[in-house]
């Protein structure tokens, strides 16, 4: 049977995630500091379509994967739909929740929530590889998981961010708490908002790498 390679292409969307998200938070937080909270809200809600459409895209070839690794993947390494496709369908889920809490004026902690245990599972998935050199690329590799491991779990903060102060002006009854639509410790926030940019960055810059070193091995010469 075929085998259909669908790697680069995952690690392309990959790369998109994360400029998706890096961007929506660098303009949302640009408006939060001039205190425009309408356009903050206006940046958040266009920045979730885009980021909503990419998490449909990495579910689908989640699901598939799931389904016809196992089948007509590498015979030695019949672990590889796990190690690659569930972490895939987990940061979907997260991306879609968030895109449709967003566009339903809905609270997105729920979202952070599942993001911590989510991020710890990639960092397990991701050590665990690294343990049995799963791939070609294991430092690569590990770095990318690490990166989106901490990402998802950073998630939380930045999703109680959102709450209180870019939906909640907009949304009465969207923050956990009832605040003052602009932080009263902003330096605080700063930095949590700051990790979590960085995070994505590495992240993005980790596909980046192991994209490159995937896109010359297998275009050059086919699994």
């Amino acid at each position: 049977m075929a085998f259909i390679d669908d790697l680069t292409l995952v690690l392309d969307l990959l790369i998109l995630v994360t400029t998706a998200i890096f961007y929506t938070a660098l303009t949302v937080w640009f408006e939060i500091s001039r205190r425009d909270y309408v356009r903050s809200y206006s940046h958040l809600r266009e920045g979730a379509v885009i980021i909503g459409l990419l998490g449909l895209l990495l579910g689908f070839f989640g699901i598939w994967g799931e389904i016809t690794w196992p089948i007509n993947g590498f015979p030695t390494a019949t672990s590889y739909d796990l190690f690659f496709f569930d972490v895939l369908i987990m940061l979907s889920l997260l991306l879609v929740a968030f895109a449709v809490t967003i566009r339903m004026k809905l609270p997105t902690h729920f979202v952070g929530m599942l993001g911590v245990i989510i991020g710890l599972g990639v960092l397990f998935y991701g050590f665990r590889a690294y343990q049995l050199g799963l791939t070609k690329d294991p430092f690569e590799t590990l770095l990318m998981y690490m990166a989106f491991g901490a990402m998802a779990i950073l998630s939380y903060p930045v999703t109680l961010f959102v709450d209180w102060f870019v939906v909640g002006p907009q949304v009465p009854g969207a923050d956990p708490l009832p605040s003052q639509p602009h932080p009263s410790y902003p330096k605080v926030w700063m930095v949590l908002i700051g990790l979590f940019m960085a995070t994505v960055f590495l992240a993005g810059l980790a596909s980046v790498l192991y994209g490159i070193s995937t896109a010359w091995a297998h275009i050059g010469s086919p699994p």
